[in-house]
């Protein structure tokens, strides 16, 4: 993708993440739909249900970022199609399941280190430790988050560089 189309990709998710996150509070949902839109992945209403119950690191408990899931299902979902595509939709003869995914697997463990190496810790007890969803501070923390796991995410994927 060119350099500008993918700039202008990766400010308008994020500005749609920013308005869901507002209007949901939920830091799961806002940016796996805005991903999910941005790569122009169809999703039924069991789908976009799912991120709901991750926000606050699995229903507020503190675990896995609920930003970070949806960074990771949303790559997940567009790199499962791009291989099934590319390979012709399934595993050659003895190959194993984990070696079909391999692409897959490293543009998740790219996502997770940047993520990381970012914010500290891949944990919302750790990003919001008081697991404050009012305060203006940790509401803009949690924009923040939300934001740059869209950014990470669409520069992951779809190329440029992680500086930004």
């Amino acid at each position: 993708m060119e350099n500008e189309k993918l700039e202008q990709l990766i400010k308008n998710a994020k500005e749609r993440a920013t308005q869901l996150l507002i209007e949901t509070e939920n830091c799961a949902y806002s940016p796996f739909v805005a991903l999910l839109e941005a790569l122009n992945i169809k999703a039924s209403p069991e789908l976009l249900a799912v991120p709901i119950g991750f926000a606050g690191g699995l229903s507020g408990s503190g675990h896995l970022c609920g930003a970070l899931w949806a960074s990771v299902a949303a790559v997940s979902i567009y790199m499962k199609k791009k291989i099934d595509e590319e390979r012709g939709g399934g595993r050659q003869a003895g190959e194993s399941f984990i070696a079909y995914h391999a692409e897959l697997h490293n543009k998740v463990t790219n996502i997770y280190k940047q993520f990381v190496n970012m914010f500290g810790s891949p944990n919302c007890k750790d990003l919001n430790p008081k697991f404050d969803l009012v305060s203006p501070e940790q509401r803009k923390k949690c924009t923040v988050i939300v934001r740059k796991s869209v950014e990470i995410t669409l520069r992951s994927i779809l190329g440029g560089s992680n500086e930004r």
